[in-house]
C-alpha cells in the first residue's frame, strides 16, 4: 500500500536495550516515523558527527520494523509492508520495550526519570560503567547502577590499614633446607581485601641462595624470573578477616664457601589506583607483552601479570572518564569515552599528566569496550577499530586514517548484531556489554557482557569468518567453582596468556574453553607502611675470622718514672684515640671508596651521629693484605661514643659493625685517664703522677692545653671536665658523688702542687703525718691514696708521714711543752690515735731509724706551716 502518514511516537523516558539501539537522541525527544520512508529521519538528529552520519546496516531475519529500515534494503520493505503489518511492528516494538523494561527491573513507578548527563546522551544508570565525574564536567546525582558508587581518593583514604613486617625467631639459621626464617606482615584495618607490596634484599640472593613462599595459602607473588642482582619485588594479598600473612624462607644448601648471607623484607608502598575501566595488550616482540590498564580516575598504568604490581604511568588528558583502550597495528594507544575518541601518547608526560589528542565523537550511545581490527575481519583495514556501547549490543566498525600525522575518525558503521545473532540461535540476547573486547589466538573476537538478572559477567565469543559474524555458542558464564566474577571491564589477550581484569582482580581466561578462573589481586588498594617496615633474617655461612680491633696499639708508653709505676697507658686511657688497627680475616685486594665508616653517636647517646671525615693519607692499606691502620690526628675526635662499619666488600662477608661500649671503650672523653668513661678523682692520679714533667717524658695525652708540659695550666681543662661521662649501654655503676666532689678536687690539686700537704689544707702541719698513718692503720683505699705516698715511691708506708714530720722539723722546732701548759687528756687523746710507735727521727742514722724519744710534743703543735698562699 501507498500514502501512508508519519505515526507521531513519543519514545520513554526510559527505553529498552533495542529501542535505545534504534533511536540514537536524547531520551524524551519526539521522533517521527514514516513507515513508507524509514530512512526519513534527518541525519542530523541522530546524535552523530557529521563525518559519519549516514551508515548502513546488514540484513538480519529480524522484521524491518524492528531493525530500523536503512537504505540498502528500502526497496523490498517498501513492497512488503503493508498498512497491518506496520501497525502491527509498532505495537510489537512498543510491547517489547515495555517487556524488556519489566523484565531488567527499571520500571518503577515510585522512580523518577533521572536528568541527562552533560557528557552523554544517556542516563548514567543506563550505562554499564560509571560516568565518575571529573575535573572539568559538571556533576549529576547518583543513580542505581550494577557497581556502586565509585569512592573518592580521599574516601578511600579515610580508613587505611597501616602495614609492619617482624622476623619470628630464630632469625638466623644454619644452610639448611629442614630450616626457616618465618617474616609475619600484618595491618591494623581487616575488612577488605588489600594487596601490599614488599621487596627481599640483602646479602643472600632469591632463588639462588634461599626459596620462599607463603606458609598456608598462595597468596604471596613472586617474579618468574627475578633479577640476578638488587631487590627483588612481590606482593602479599590479605584476605577480608586477615591480619597477617607469613612469607617463610628457607636456605638452599650448596658447596660453595659463604659467610654469612641476610635476607631483608621490606614494606614498600604501591601507586594508588581505582578499579579497572580497561585493559589492553600491548605486542612489543613475540616474547614480550606489556599490559596496559585504566581505572576510573583515567589513570594510565602497566600491570606485571605476575606479581601484580601496578605501575601507574600518569592521568591521561581527557575531559571525559576513558571507559576502554586498545593499539592499533602502528603501536597507536587509542582510548574511547561515552561520547569521544582520544590518541593517548604515554611517552609524553608533564607533571604526572599523559597527553591525548581528541580524534571525533564517535556517535556510539555510552561506548565502553574497543579493539584494533584484525586479519580484514568484517572489512576492516589495518588500523581499523572495533567497538561496543554499553547499552547497544552492536559491533561497530570505527574506520580510522591518518591526515598529516593526524588520526581522523572517517565513519562509524555496524557490522554485527550481537543480540540479534543470539537470538537466532534461541539464547537469551538481553546481554549488556560490562566493558571489554578482544581477540582470542584462534582469530575470534570475545566479549564481556552482562544479563540483569545474573550476578556475573558472560564471555560472548563472535566468530569471524571472512568478513562475516557467527555466534555458534553460548556465553560462557566468568565463574569459578565457588566464586562468580562481575564487571570484567577489561581483557589483555594475547597468543599465549589471556587475561581479564575485574576491579583490582586479574583473572586468566582459557583460549579454547573460554573458562575463567582467579589469578591474584593487584596493588592500587592504598595503604600505609608503618614503622616497622623492615625486618631481616640471616643464614649462617661458613666460619669466617671476623675483623679483630685494637685500638692505640701503635702507641708506645714512655718509661716508668723514679718514685713508681705510671697509673695508666696508651690503650687504656681514651682522653685520646690515635690509631685503629683493624685485622681482617681474608685479605682483599683494595679498599672500596666507602667500604670503612667511622661515627661519632655523640656523648648522651642521644646527639645526631656524625662521621668522621678520613683522609687517605690517614687509612694506611697494603693491597693484598688483611691490616688495615687509620691513624688520627691529635685531638681529631671530639667527645663520644663511636661505631666502626666495615663493608661486605672489606670484610669478604657480611657487613661488620664494631660499636663502643664498656668492654672495647671505643670512645673519647678528654680527662678520662683511666678510660672508665668518666672524668673523676681517679683520674686526678695521672696528673699528679706526670705533673711537672714535659711531653718527652711524659705521654702527650696528659697535656691537656697543649703546652709541651704537664702543669697547673692543665688544670682548667680537667676542671671543665670533671664529672662528664660518656653514656655506655650496660655500664655498670654509676658515679658516686665522693669521686665526683669539687672541694676534694680543689684539696687534691694542693697536694700536686705540694706533697706534703696531704689533706690539702694549703699547710704543711703535723695532721698531714697523721692522715698516712690512719691511712696505714684503716687499711682501706680512697679515690686519691697517691696522696698519702709522700715520698712517691709507689709504696705508703710510715716513711711517708715521718717525711712530712721531718719537713716540719727542719722549719721551726717547736719548745718542750711545760707540765703545767700540757693537756693530760689531749696528749693521750693524740697518742692514742697514732697507730705506730711514737719516735723520732736519728739525725745521724742514714736510714732515717726511728729514735726513742716520743713525738707527743710535737703533734701537740698542731700549727703547722702555711705552703699555699
Amino acid at each position: 500500500m501507498t500514502g501512508w502518514k508519519p505515526i507521531p511516537l513519543i519514545l520513554p523516558t526510559v527505553l529498552s536495550d533495542r529501542a535505545l539501539r534504534r533511536c540514537p537522541r536524547p531520551y524524551g525527544q519526539r521522533l517521527t516515523i514514516d513507515s513508507a520512508d524509514p530512512d526519513s529521519i534527518e541525519p542530523s538528529k541522530t546524535g552523530l558527527p557529521p563525518s559519519i552520519q549516514g551508515v548502513s546496516r546488514k540484513k538480519h531475519p529480524f522484521p524491518a520494523g524492528l531493525r530500523g529500515t536503512t537504505k540498502h534494503n528500502q526497496a523490498s520493505n517498501q513492497s512488503a509492508l503493508s498498512g497491518l503489518e506496520c501497525l502491527r511492528t509498532t505495537l510489537w516494538a512498543v510491547f517489547w520495550c515495555v517487556l524488556r523494561l519489566f523484565r531488567s527491573g527499571r520500571l518503577a513507578a515510585s522512580e523518577p526519570s533521572p536528568p541527562p548527563v552533560e557528557t552523554s546522551m544517556w542516563p548514567r544508570r543506563l550505562i554499564g560503567k560509571h560516568q565518575h565525574p571529573m575535573r572539568n564536567l559538571s556533576t549529576v546525582g547518583s543513580f542505581r547502577s550494577r557497581r556502586p558508587r565509585v569512592e573518592s581518593l580521599e574516601d578511600r583514604r579515610l580508613l587505611v590499614a597501616t602495614i609492619s613486617v617482624t622476623a619470628e625467631t630464630p632469625v638466623a639459621i644454619a644452610e639448611d633446607p629442614a630450616k626457616r626464617i618465618v617474616y609475619s606482615m600484618t595491618r591494623d584495618e581487616t575488612d577488605d581485601i588489600l594487596t601490599v607490596k614488599f621487596q627481599l634484599s640483602g646479602d643472600a640472593v632469591y632463588d639462588v641462595d634461599y626459596t620462599a613462599r607463603e606458609v598456608e595459602n598462595d597468596t604471596i607473588f613472586f617474579p618468574e624470573d627475578p633479577p640476578a642482582s638488587g631487590p627483588v619485588t612481590a606482593t602479599a594479598t590479605f584476605y577480608p578477616g586477615e591480619s597477617t600473612v607469613e612469607l617463610s624462607v628457607k636456605p638452599i644448601r650448596d658447596s660453595l664457601i659463604e659467610r654469612d648471607e641476610d635476607v631483608v623484607v621490606t614494606i614498600v608502598s604501591a601507586d594508588e589506583f581505582g578499579p579497572v575501566y580497561g585493559a589492553a595488550a600491548h605486542f612489543v616482540t613475540r616474547q614480550q607483552t606489556d599490559y596496559y590498564v585504566v581505572d576510573d580516575e583515567n589513570r594510565l598504568a602497566t600491570v606485571d601479570i605476575e606479581t601484580g604490581c601496578v605501575h601507574v604511568l600518569g592521568t591521561i588528558d581527557a575531559t571525559q572518564t576513558i571507559t576502554d583502550i586498545a593499539f592499533t597495528d602502528d603501536d597507536d594507544l587509542i582510548a574511547i569515552t561515552a561520547d569521544r575518541l582520544y590518541q593517548v601518547h604515554p611517552d609524553q608526560v608533564d607533571a604526572g599528566v599523559i597527553a591525548a589528542t581528541f580524534i571525533n565523537l564517535h556517535g556510539i550511545p555510552s561506548a565502553n569496550a574497543l579493539i584494533d581490527s584484525r586479519d580484514g575481519d568484517f572489512g576492516s583495514e589495518s588500523g581499523d577499530l572495533f567497538a561496543v556501547g554499553a547499552r547497544s549490543l552492536d559491533l561497530k566498525l570505527l574506520d580510522l586514517e591518518t591526515s598529516d600525522d593526524l588520526l581522523v575518525l572517517q565513519s562509524v558503521t555496524t557490522v554485527f548484531e550481537i543480540d540479534t545473532a543470539l537470538a537466532a540461535r534461541l539464547l537469551p540476547s538481553d546481554y549488556q556489554s560490562s566493558g571489554d573486547l578482544d581477540y582470542l589466538s584462534s582469530g575470534n573476537l570475545i566479549l564481556s557482557a552482562h544479563r540483569p538478572s545474573e550476578s556475573f559477567d558472560s564471555l560472548i565469543e563472535i566468530r569471524t569468518p571472512g568478513t562475516a559474524g557467527t555466534i555458534e555458542n553460548a556465553p560462557k558464564p566468568a565463574q569459578d567453582p565457588g566464586e562468580d566474577f562481575i564487571d570484567v571491564y577489561g581483557l589483555a589477550l594475547d597468543g599465549n596468556d589471556s587475561y581479564a581484569f575485574a576491579a583490582h582482580t586479574l583473572l586468566s581466561v582459557s583460549q579454547f574453553s573460554r573458562d575463567v578462573s582467579r589469578e591474584l589481586e593487584m596493588t592500587g588498594r592504598p595503604y600505609l607502611v608503618g614503622a616497622m617496615s623492615s625486618a631481616t633474617g640471616t643464614i649462617i655461612g661458613d666460619p669466617a675470622d671476623p675483623p679483630v680491633i685494637t685500638l692505640n696499639t701503635r702507641r708506645s708508653n714512655p718509661g716508668d718514672l723514679a718514685h713508681g709505676t705510671q697509673p695508666t697507658s696508651w690503650i687504656r686511657q681514651r682522653s685520646q684515640l690515635r690509631d685503629i688497627v683493624i685485622e681482617i680475616g681474608e685479605s682483599i685486594a683494595s679498599l672500596p671508596p666507602d667500604g670503612i665508616v667511622l661515627r661519632n653517636l655523640g656523648v648522651t647517646g642521644f646527639e645526631t651521629p656524625v662521621d668522621i671525615a678520613l683522609r687517605s693519607d690517614q687509612v694506611i692499606f697494603v693491597p693484598n693484605s688483611t691490616t688495615i691502620t687509620i691513624q688520627l690526628d691529635e685531638g681529631q675526635l671530639p667527645d663520644g661514643r663511636y661505631r666502626l662499619i666495615l663493608s661486605p666488600a672489606v670484610t669478604s662477608g657480611p657487613q661488620f659493625t664494631w660499636t663502643g661500649d664498656r668492654l672495647n671503650r671505643f670512645f673519647v672523653l678528654k680527662g678520662d685517664w683511666n678510660g672508665n668513661a668518666r672524668v673523676d678523682l681517679l683520674d686526678f692520679a695521672t696528673f699528679a703522677y706526670w705533673f711537672g714533667h714535659t711531653t718527652s717524658v711524659a705521654p702527650e695525652y696528659v697535656d691537656l692545653d697543649d703546652s709541651g708540659i704537664v702543669d697547673v695550666g692543665d688544670f682548667a681543662p680537667f676542671e671543665n671536665q670533671y664529672a662528664d661521662l660518656v653514656s655506655l649501654p650496660g655500664a655498670p655503676d654509676p658515679i658516686t658523688p665522693d669521686k665526683i666532689d669539687k672541694a676534694e678536687l680543689q684539696r687534691a690539686l694542693h697536694s700536686v702542687l705540694n706533697r706534703l700537704d696531704v689533706n690539702g689544707s694549703t699547710k704543711v702541719s703535723p695532721l698531714d703525718a697523721l692522715n698516712v698513718l690512719n691511712r696505714l692503720a684503716s687499711g682501706f683505699p680512697t679515690a686519691t691514696d697517691w696522696r698519702f705516698d709522700v715520698n712517691r715511691d709507689g709504696n705508703i708506708t710510715p716513711r711517708d708521714a715521718l717525711h712530712v714530720l721531718n719537713y716540719l722539723a727542719l722549719q721551726s722546732p717547736p719548745p718542750p711543752a711545760s707540765q703545767s701548759s700540757a693537756s693530760p687528756a689531749r696528749s693521750s687523746a693524740v697518742t692514742s690515735s697514732v697507730a705506730v710507735p711514737s719516735s723520732m727521727v736519728n739525725q745521724d742514722d742514714d736510714e732515717d731509724r726511728l729514735r726513742l724519744e716520743t713525738v707527743d710534743e710535737w703533734f701537740a703543735a698542731l700549727g703547722g706551716v702555711p705552703t699555699v698562699g
